[in-house]
């Protein structure tokens, strides 16, 4: 089972309900909290994972599941562990959501994915087409609110949206007139949250965390373990972006390339570079960036970099 584990926990990108400590219920507690938005409910999990979550909607009060993931892998763990007669995996990409009418959705639910998905306004926009008019979109997505959390999230290969709260909010605001923030906290007395623990030391469970209404601004101040936003009342077709528009960065958040695209490109050494902070539509915060490339990784790094974006220049992308 160890090696199941391991496989399916992705370097750590996934948790699994084969080994339920501390963070694993920090993770389901995401999903405690969307059973207010799905009771009788249609209900699409984006981003399933192991598939945990959804067996948890499917069995709390959804009316039926489907569970989608780009990983093959990750969907067969699925389809291994979780069968109900109410939920369905499927493999599937984000950005190419396929195979279910408009407005299918009473909920579209997606925690601790969006990070992972390098043209997340295409995500949104399908949230947007496949929710029904008084559905909801619920997103769980890293708290990058100061240099010690951005840069964790730069130093992790697999997260290519270093984004702000405020930058969350903003796109889904471009797609959803209603956007309110919830602060993600835990409060058990006598009892402090490890998520490096075991199973066997871990004495919580989903129930012991805490959700509260917030403003944006708020998640600067008052630390929270997931910025969580939930978006409903969808804009008319005439309000939100053409899906050729590129994403509008409102600070200093930016998208980086993914690793894997740039290598098939001949190019390597990225994961520190300049190029994912150049390539981000916001040259206002250029300096900064290319402060924070070389106080990080070096100038070596960020010369090496400045390289790579000249040779991405050159090719035309």
């Amino acid at each position: 089972m160890l090696d199941e584990i391991a496989k399916i926990s992705s370097d750590g990108e996934r948790v699994t309900h084969l080994f339920p400590n501390d963070c694993y219920y920090a993770h389901l507690s995401i999903y405690h909290f969307a059973l207010n938005y799905c009771q009788d409910g249609l209900v699409l999990d984006a981003g399933a994972g192991a598939g945990y979550g959804s067996f948890y909607l499917a069995e709390k009060g959804a009316r039926f599941v489907w569970g989608i993931d780009a990983s093959e892998y990750a969907i067969r763990f699925c389809q291994t562990h979780f069968q109900r007669p109410n939920i369905e995996f499927k493999v599937m990409d984000l950005q190419e959501i396929f195979g279910f009418p408009d407005r299918s959705f009473n909920l579209i639910f997606s925690s601790n994915t969006l990070e992972h998905v390098p043209n997340v306004q295409s995500f949104i926009r399908h949230a947007w087409r496949l929710l029904r008019p008084n559905g909801t979109l619920v997103v769980g997505v890293p708290p990058i609110v100061d240099d010690m959390h951005r840069e964790e999230n730069i130093a992790n290969r697999h997260h290519l949206n270093i984004w702000s709260p405020r930058q969350w909010y903003h796109v889904l605001n471009l797609f959803f007139s209603e956007v309110v923030a919830f602060w993600h906290g835990f409060e058990k007395p006598g009892v402090p949250l490890d998520f490096h623990n075991t199973p066997e030391e871990c004495v919580i469970n989903e129930r012991d965390f805490l959700f509260k209404p917030i403003q944006i601004e708020q998640f600067y101040i008052n630390p929270t373990l997931t910025v969580i936003l939930v978006a409903s009342e969808m804009r008319s077709v005439d309000q939100v972006p053409s899906s050729e528009e590129p994403i509008p960065y409102i600070d200093d958040s930016f998208t980086r390339i993914p690793v894997s695209t740039l290598e098939a490109s001949g190019v390597s050494d990225t994961p520190s570079g300049l190029l994912e902070h150049v390539l981000c539509h916001s040259w206002l915060y250029l300096p900064k960036r290319a402060w924070e490339v070389a106080r990080i990784h070096g100038l070596v790094a960020m010369v090496r970099a400045i390289g790579h974006y000249i040779w991405m220049r050159l090719q035309g992308t």
